[in-house]
Formats: C-alpha cells, sequence, structure tokens
C-alpha cells in the first residue's frame, strides 16, 4: 500500500536532519570501510558475533594487525564472514541461498480488506512467532483494519514461473493487537498455528550491525508475488528508533523484514525517501513535483528507512498493559523456531549462527554495577566443611536422591523418569554469575585451582574472579561511552566460562543461562575459538588448529581436553530442557555417549555434584550413575 503523507514527510525530515551525519559516515566508509566509520566497540562485537575470536577482532580494530593476515589463520566460513562484515569480499557459499529461503518463509503478503470482503491494498508482514505476525501501523492501523485482512503465505513464483499454491490465514486481533504510530508497527496475532512457516526471532542485541554492512529484504513489492533485495542495500546512518540504507526497494514494500548477513531482522522496513526539489517537494522519476493522487511508484527514491527491532522490542517491554501477555513472551523471548523434518532432510536448516540476544532494558546500569562488587550479592554456593573436598555423606545423599527411578526400565521411560527428577528439584535457580558462584567453589579441583575445560591450563580461583570482575567494569563503561546495552558486550568482551550449551542455542534464557550443572571454567580464548559449534569426533584428529583449545573445521568443534565432562553436562542439559537442542541428532549422541564412557567421572565432577546439588537441589545423574547412560534414551531430549 502507499506510504501515508505523514509517514513520508517524517522520513524525510530525520533523513534531512541527518545529512552532516551520514556524508561523514559515507566518507569514512569511503576511506576506510566499517573500521573507520563506526565506534571502536560496536566493530568488536560485531565481529566476535560472528564467530571472530575476541584477541583477533581487537587486534584488527586496535589498527595492530591488517585485514588480511587476521583473516589468513581464521577459519574459512569466519574468514568469509570477517570480509563480508568489513566490505572486503562480497562472495557468499552456496548454503548462503539455503539460508536466505528458510528466512524468506516466515515472510508473507498481507491482504487488506473490507468487511465485504473486497480487496483495497496490499502490504508485507512477517511471522515473529508461531502465532503473531509484524507489520507496520499504517498497514494495520487498528482492530477494524485487521478484523477482515488475511495473509498469505508461499505467494511466489516457482522456477518454472508458476504461482506456487498458497497457505492463507486470518488474523485474530481480538486475540492480540498491538499497535505504535511513531514507531509504526503492528503486531497481530494469526487465527491457528503458523509455526509450520517457521518464524523470524526478535533480538535486541546492539552487535547485529554495522555502518557499510550490507542488508537484505524479503518483500511483496506492490502486492507482487515475493521478491528479495540480496545484498543490494548498505547500511549508513543508525538513529535512536531507525536505521537508513541504500537500497532499491520497491514501493508497496512495507512491513518487510530488513536482515543482516546472518538472516537476523535488524529493521522492520516502513517508508521510503524521496528525492526533492528546492522547495522540498517530492520528486517523481520525471523530474517533476509529485500530485496528489500519484502512486508510489511514481517517486524517485533515495533511500529508505526501517524501524529498529531492538526499540520495538523497548516498546513492548515498556507497556504495563502486556504484563504476562503468553504472545507477547513468545516474541520477545527470541526462541528459534524448531528444525522441520523437512527442512532437516533438505539441508535447508536456519543457522543463525553466535547468534546472543540482549536483554534490552531488563538490566539498567546501576543495577550492574552494584551486582560486579564482590561484597554485594547473595552468599556464595554453600560448600562441604572446609578441607573435606568430598563430602563423604553425598554418597548416601545420591542414592536418596535416586530413590523410586526404575533403572531397568525401557529407554524412553528412564529418559522421561530422570528429566522429572531433575526438573522437579531444580528448586533453587542462581542467575548466571560465574565470579561469584562458579570459580570460588564449584569448579575447583582437589588443589584449589582451576582448570580451564578445552584446554587443561591451571589458574588460581582468584584469577579467573578478579580477570571477570575488571570485564565486567569495562562492559559498563564501554556501555555508557557508547551508548550501548552492557549485554551487548557480552561476546565482545566474555568472562573466563564456557557454556557447554551455547546461549545462542536456547536464546540466552535463564534458568538455563545461569544453570551451574553446564557451566566450566574456560579462557575466553578457547571460549571464542569453539564459538557456538557443535561438538563432534574427527576421525583424524590429532593437528590442532589454534593452540591447545582442540580441532575445529566449519560447524563441527572437538575439545583437546575436557570431553567427558563436556558430554555429560550436554546429556544433563537434554534431561533438563528436553526439545531445546535442535543441533544435534543420533550421530552427535554417540559421540557424546563415547566421550562419556571413554572418560568416566572423577572426584572433580563428583565434588562439583554435590556443590551444586546444594546450591540447586539438582544432580546430574550421568555422574552419579554413569552405567545408566547406555539405557536413557536421550534422543526423546532433542528437538524434533
Amino acid at each position: 500500500m502507499d506510504i501515508p503523507p505523514e509517514v513520508l514527510t517524517a522520513t524525510q525530515a530525520r533523513f534531512v536532519r541527518r545529512d552532516p551525519e551520514r556524508t561523514v559516515n559515507l566518507e569514512r566508509l569511503t576511506a576506510g570501510g566499517p573500521l573507520a566509520a563506526e565506534a571502536p566497540a560496536r566493530v568488536e562485537a560485531r565481529l566476535t558475533r560472528v564467530g571472530v575470536p575476541l584477541g583477533d577482532a581487537q587486534a584488527l580494530v586496535e589498527g595492530q594487525e591488517a585485514l588480511p593476515a587476521v583473516a589468513a589463520r581464521l577459519p574459512e566460513d569466519v574468514r568469509h564472514r570477517l570480509e563480508r562484515v568489513l566490505g572486503a569480499n562480497d562472495l557468499v557459499n552456496v548454503a548462503y541461498l539455503d539460508l536466505a529461503r528458510t528466512a524468506a518463509r516466515a515472510v508473507g503478503r498481507i491482504v487488506l480488506r473490507d468487511s465485504r470482503g473486497r480487496t483495497v491494498g496490499f502490504g508485507t508482514g512477517w511471522l515473529c512467532s508461531a502465532r503473531t505476525i509484524l507489520t507496520n501501523h499504517h498497514v494495520l492501523d487498528s482492530v477494524a483494519a485487521a478484523q477482515f485482512s488475511v495473509i498469505e503465505f508461499d505467494y511466489e513464483l516457482k522456477p518454472d514461473g508458476t504461482l506456487r499454491e498458497r497457505t492463507t490465514f486470518e488474523l485474530d486481533p481480538l486475540a492480540l493487537f498491538v499497535t505504535s504510530a511513531p514507531l509504526d508497527y503492528s503486531l497481530v496475532a494469526v487465527k491457528g498455528d503458523a509455526g509450520a512457516f517457521g518464524w523470524l526471532p526478535c533480538f535486541g542485541s546492539a552487535d547485529k550491525h554495522v555502518l557499510g554492512e550490507a542488508l537484505s529484504i524479503v518483500q511483496h513489492p506492490s502486492g507482487e508475488p515475493k521478491q528479495v533485495a540480496l545484498r543490494e542495500n548498505r547500511l549508513v546512518d543508525r538513529l535512536p528508533d531507525f536505521l537508513h540504507y541504500e537500497t532499491d526497494t520497491a514501493p508497496g514494500s512495507s512491513g518487510s523484514p530488513v536482515f543482516n548477513d546472518a538472516w537476523e531482522v535488524v529493521a522492520l522496513h516502513h517508508s521510503g525517501v524521496p528525492r526533492t526539489d528546492a522547495q522540498g517537494r517530492p520528486l517523481r522519476r520525471d523530474g517533476t513535483p509529485l500530485k496528489p493522487g500519484d502512486a508510489d511508484t511514481d517517486i524517485d527514491w533515495i533511500a529508505n528507512e526501517g524501524v529498529r527491532v531492538s526499540r520495538i522490542l523497548e516498546d513492548l517491554r515498556s507497556r504495563a498493559d502486556l504484563q504476562g501477555n503468553a504472545l507477547v513472551a513468545d516474541v520477545l523471548s527470541g526462541t528459534l523456531p524448531p528444525v522441520t523434518e523437512a527442512a532437516r532432510a533438505s539441508g535447508v536448516v536456519l543457522d543463525l549462527g553466535a547468534v546472543m540476544p540482549g536483554v534490552d532494558g531488563r538490566v539498567t546500569l546501576p543495577v550492574t554495577v552494584q551486582l560486579r562488587v564482590p561484597v554485594v550479592g547473595p552468599a556464595p554456593t554453600p560448600v562441604p566443611a572446609p578441607g573435606a573436598y568430598l563430602d563423604p555423606g553425598d554418597a548416601g545423599v545420591a542414592e536418596a536422591y535416586y530413590e523410586g527411578v526404575d533403572a531397568q526400565a525401557d529407554p524412553e521411560a528412564l529418559f522421561a523418569a530422570l528429566s522429572a527428577l531433575v526438573v522437579r528439584t531444580h528448586e533453587r535457580r542462581p542467575a548466571y554469575d560465574p565470579a561469584r558462584r562458579l570459580y570460588p567453589v564449584v569448579d575447583v579441583w582437589p588443589d584449589g585451582k582451576l582448570r580451564s575445560l578445552y584446554s587443561g591450563r591451571e589458574h588460581a580461583p582468584q584469577e579467573f574472579i578478579a580477570a571477570d570482575l575488571l570485564t565486567e567494569g569495562r562492559r559498563v563503561a564501554l556501555a555508557a561511552r557508547e551508548n550501548l546495552n552492557v549485554e551487548a558486550l557480552e561476546e565482545a568482551l566474555p568472562y573466563n566460562c564456557e557454556h557447554v550449551v551455547p546461549q545462542s542455542w536456547f536464546g540466552k534464557q535463564e534458568p538455563m543461562r545461569g544453570d551451574l550443572h553446564h557451566l566450566f571454567a574456560c579462557e575466553p580464548g578457547c571460549n571464542s575459538f569453539r564459538g557456538n559449534t557443535p561438538y563432534a569426533d574427527f576421525p583424524d584428529y590429532g593437528e590442532v588448529v589454534r593452540g591447545d583449545c582442540g580441532k575445529r573445521e566449519p560447524g563441527q568443534f572437538e575439545p583437546a581436553r575436557g570431553k567427558g565432562a563436556a558430554s555429560r553436562a550436554t546429556l544433563y542439559f537434554l534431561l533438563r530442557y528436553p526439545g531445546v537442542v535442535r543441533q544435534y541428532g543420533p550421530q552427535e549422541l554417540g559421540t557424546l555417549l563415547a566421550w562419556h564412557a571413554a572418560d568416566p567421572p572423577g572426584d572433580w565432577e563428583r565434588h562439583r555434584n554435590a556443590a551444586i546439588h546444594a546450591a540447586q537441589g539438582n544432580r546430574n545423574p550421568l555422574i552419579d550413575r554413569p552405567e545408566w547412560a547406555a539405557r536413557v534414551g536421550f534422543a526423546a531430549g532433542l528437538a524434533r
């Protein structure tokens, strides 16, 4: 549908006001690309988000090394992402098209209808959960406008030029209709579950884009079959609520998702910027002033504007009337769609990479500053009596813990019983805070030291505690200086802590994020080297790719050490949070079970289990009863 005059005028005014800043941005981009145009902290965060190790990102940002030298020592997939972000190489792997196709499935054509069922216009919208769509306020501005409208998926051309069979969902504004004219968005429920088309999760982190980065848009221009502007766009300016980018999006694309190269949504497209004459009048393509009644297709567009997804999420969180709304909570959770059997069979899987969603307002800077002071906050994790590394009474505690569990049950029943047990007894759920909850006691070895999970290097607990507190202080300082969210800097400035199930796999949500059973001391170098890559077992393992962390190839990582502990923690995660992990299948389960059998638990893990039991209330059955592993049907814990 045509962009309302008031939206067009406001967009034009913002664009004109930003002329000086945008001119500087373009000059810097021309001279040195994103490294010259963007704030250093943002570049660091962006590069680490796409898999570049922190040290390498810092070397680039601080000018210690040139791009070719850093790129040459990175794995091929990371090197390509780095070069694309910095504008040094526009080549993409063929898998990029698979990701694009998967993302595009969630985009639909909105058909605006009146009470008589007559079509009165078109727009674009996209699923941000299985039950909700996001589009512009100027597309659906009221319950009345949405009540008779529908959204169509698969309205697109097949390779032979014929139309696919479309699937239509009615909208359900009586179940949910949230709108904002200033931010030009509407969040509307659909009737039924549209999850078969996947959805585009909304993340609010500030490290999803840098100035100069290429963007892509999937759209239904003027109601036509689905089309894509693929990397033909460049981000040129960032405002508090909006992004400005160069693109060839056609009129009628209101409500389209704007993607970065990882196919994460960074903005909701809502308006173009028209070329104007000396009097400020929008011009037609023929150079004459726009006249009343002229269509958007007649306008000479020079740029476009999208609403930042982070601001939409902030607005949703701030509304008191939406607190406790389940449909809104699904959108705010940023949960990834499950991998369908069809996608799994074709290899078309939406892998958003080192996806790390921000919290955008849930933690204020003053609170964060207080939490990083050692003497403030809850008491440290309870521990056995001084001098007793292993509590002699813990064996009896474990015996009682599993009372009633039938170890001879069939695999699926045994999985269900253990899963119910570890969920039910997870009575205390400490938030993520490794400096206070992991390093002082839980992860300490019998000699009083910490050992990095993947490298085995020894460290004093005080060393990691002090380092993490300094890191927290640096995050706070950079966030205040660069106007960023503190947790948006987590990937650029990581703790000495590894989640064996990467945070991006579960959307960084609690209690998973702070669950001590899958947290381990680990230097940031090894942590970044692994990234969010799934575990794997290389048949020819031997050459270590970087230091002594392990071996990594695209999509696979084998630790140099700690395989037994990492496997048991991962299997625990499947018990505690069934249906969350979608990155593993039967082959990977076999690898984890093999690692478990080859490297059985010792005193260190038994100490961890007892300390975590005291802190959380639940235990890891694979440590207490390692012989049960072969009998448990862990496949029931994988996402289906």
